[in-house]
């Protein structure tokens, strides 16, 4: 357990560091940091996406930056297979919307 503790920041790790059994610490650490759902990092992407703009970008490095926080999204989207779902919903990725303008 020490390469956890040590690998913790100090202000975090000092209030975990009476625990003796890394599954304990690794329940605490989910319930007090953990987001399941990472709600807040998609709003960031989402944040960043709407306030993305080329300026004097190329357009190369612009889409790449489109594409990589695109990519970013995608990763946090639940994955599907029901096909009845799947007809259901239409995902429009910001990198589809540029290619069509």
């Amino acid at each position: 357990m020490t390469w956890l503790f040590n690998s913790l920041e100090e202000k975090i790790s000092g209030s975990v560091i009476f625990l003796t059994i890394a599954k304990e610490l690794w329940d605490i650490l989910k319930v007090i940091y953990g987001n399941e759902k990472n709600s807040s990092r998609v709003f960031e992407i989402y944040k960043r996406l709407f306030e993305l703009k080329q300026g004097d970008k190329y357009v190369v490095d612009f889409y790449g930056e489109l594409k990589g926080l695109n990519d970013e999204l995608e990763m946090h989207r639940p994955a599907l297979t029901d096909a009845a779902t799947l007809r259901g919903i239409v995902r429009i990725s910001p990198c589809r919307s540029f290619c069509l303008a």
